[in-house]
């Protein structure tokens, strides 16, 4: 007898192929019967007209500390995700020894938008190698299948303590190094990742350890995962920074033989044509035999933010320091003509090229504190500049500081041009994921990156065909990945599948609750459309409610 049974739905296995009619039938985990399924099973559910799928599997999480206080890895779980990939960016909490504890979670509560009293209070550090960390993982109930990176800033951390935000690394220090991430991967990890954002910086201000790190210490330790002869190499340098490193990352995957995924290809209004110069490079990668894969969003970045508590501006000097002063400081700081006068240069005449537009026409006014101000609400900050006859600089802050700094202002400065969008996600080269779930919790919200790509790019822009949309959310990724059992619908593969309506299936508009430990603040996502989720063979989630299981584990070798 199976434990489940889907009957007749339109079955999208993952490779590609034309979809079909079939009956998918699982029994302790693994799917036993694709066809015409005869034998009876504990639950049968019938699922004409929906589509089944495999699990989608989110490359690009950073939900490393998140499973620790939320087990089902929300709001991922109801957006058809059944496996998450975390470490991305370099940004892990193994291996750490008690004494880095605080300057490791520093680089989470800044980089990573995390509240550092969530983390103070949700982690209760039972590992101190990241084979530890895997096994205190697997401890806990689990509603999604994790699989770990072996991050560069906590190897770095590791061994040089301080002095790794300070220097480049010592021979013996590399050596030490390339031991970690050797034992990280002998105790599971599919791979090893490492960041060189400029716009990186730890708590405290000063940049993550792994920016301080050479050419040659990166390249030795991704040869770690050359040596194992599995696993991939993540690379984190920001969307347009990442165009003038293409030849590093073509090098990198060359010499060893393993996939590098290289963060990230995106459309910009910096740089609204840099895609095609980076996609012209993917494609030079492939004919010369290097497997190294851009990664890429179906959605658009858009952060919501206060002047308060931002990223936004964190390339630009001046914003950056008062980023990381008191806040009545930096009320005042805003008010003095001379700092404006810098923070003007910065933020809009200055004609050096970041990933912040400058287009004032974008960052919109999405909430005020005072009621008399809601007209500007939905308006751009140019509306109101042109509007109150002010400069853009002196109107955007005298609204900010006339409502104490509570004004949220939104703004979209990535994947604005649909067309664009469009033909980067068409590519053969580009990994679709990137939704950073467990990171910027109070700015954004990208748990619905898979049912974006479904809903909006499929059903609406016809971008490309379900078929191909479900191979690159699945298939794709397990092949880069090796989840030798994951990605496709086949006989002997693990029990992870999602079922949905193409008619319906999108994601929500974001939410801001206040769910966290010590009540603080996050965006959540909804997902519509989804009817089923299965993980390992259980269900996970039925009509957007949490079936009360806890089916998932942590991936080691492709399997459980």
């Amino acid at each position: 007898m199976h434990d489940l049974v889907f009957k007749g739905g339109t079955l999208y296995d993952g490779s590609g192929l034309p979809p079909f009619t079939a009956d998918v039938a699982v029994k302790d985990g693994i799917i036993r019967e694709i066809g015409r399924v005869k034998a009876p099973a504990r639950r049968t559910i019938d699922i004409d007209g929906l589509a089944i799928a495999p699990g989608f599997i989110d490359l690009h999480t950073h939900m490393d500390a998140q499973f620790f206080w939320d087990p089902l890895g929300s709001s991922l779980n109801e957006h058809g995700v059944t496996s998450v990939v975390i470490g991305n960016c370099g940004l892990t909490l193994a291996p750490c020894r008690p004494s880095d504890h605080d300057a490791l979670l520093g680089t989470f509560a800044r980089v990573e938008g995390m509240p550092r009293s969530v983390l103070d209070s949700a982690i209760r550090w039972e590992w101190e190698s990241h084979g530890e960390y895997m096994q205190a993982l697997a401890r806990r109930p689990l509603g999604l299948n994790i699989a770990t990176f072996v991050g560069h800033n906590a190897v770095r951390q590791y061994v040089m303590g301080e002095a790794s935000v300070e220097r480049e690394a010592t021979v013996n220090e590399v050596l030490a190094m390339q031991g970690l991430v050797r034992e990280g991967i002998a105790a599971g990890a599919y791979g090893f990742s490492t960041d060189l954002n400029n716009r990186h910086f730890r708590e405290d201000g000063r940049p993550i350890p792994s920016r301080a790190a050479s050419r040659s210490e990166i390249d030795l330790l991704c040869g770690v995962v050359g040596e194992a002869n599995r696993g991939v190499i993540q690379f984190s340098h920001g969307g347009p920074e990442s165009a003038r490193h293409i030849e590093w990352y073509n090098a990198v995957a060359s010499a060893n033989h393993r996939p590098v995924i290289w963060q990230s290809i995106l459309q910009t209004w910096s740089q609204p044509d840099l895609w095609r110069t980076q996609l012209k490079g993917a494609a030079a990668s492939f004919r010369r035999g290097a497997p190294a894969y851009p990664l890429t969003n179906a959605r658009s970045f858009s952060n919501r933010w206060t002047l308060k508590n931002t990223q936004t501006f964190d390339e630009l000097p001046t914003w950056k320091t008062l980023a990381f002063v008191p806040i009545e400081t930096r009320k005042q700081a805003f008010c003095d003509p001379q700092t404006r006068a810098k923070l003007a240069w910065e933020a809009v005449d200055d004609t050096r090229v970041v990933l912040f537009s400058r287009r004032w026409d974008v960052i919109m006014i999405h909430r005020t504190a005072r009621p008399e101000n809601r007209q500007w609400e939905g308006r751009s900050v140019a509306d109101l500049a042109a509007a109150t006859g002010k400069s853009v600089m002196d109107a955007f802050l005298d609204l900010a500081l006339e409502e104490d700094l509570e004004t949220v202002f939104e703004n979209s400065d990535i994947n604005g041009d649909h067309a664009a969008v469009a033909e980067i996600l068409r590519s053969p080269y580009t990994l679709v994921g990137q939704s950073d779930a467990g990171a910027h919790l109070a700015f954004d919200a990208g748990f619905g990156y898979a049912t974006t790509l479904l809903g909006y790019w499929v059903r609406e822009r016809r971008a490309m065909s379900l078929e191909e949309a479900v191979r690159k959310l699945t298939f794709m990724v397990a092949s880069v990945f090796g989840m030798r059992d994951r990605g496709l619908l086949r006989p002997g593969m693990a029990g992870d599948a999602v079922v949905f309506d193409p008619a319906t299936v999108g994601a929500e508009d974001r939410e801001l609750v206040h769910d966290l430990p010590e009540g603080e603040a996050r965006y959540v996502q909804h997902a519509r459309g989804i009817h089923y989720t299965a993980v390992n063979g259980q269900l996970l989630m039925e009509h957007g409610s949490h079936t009360g299981a806890f089916p998932g584990g942590v991936l080691r070798d492709g399997g459980i």
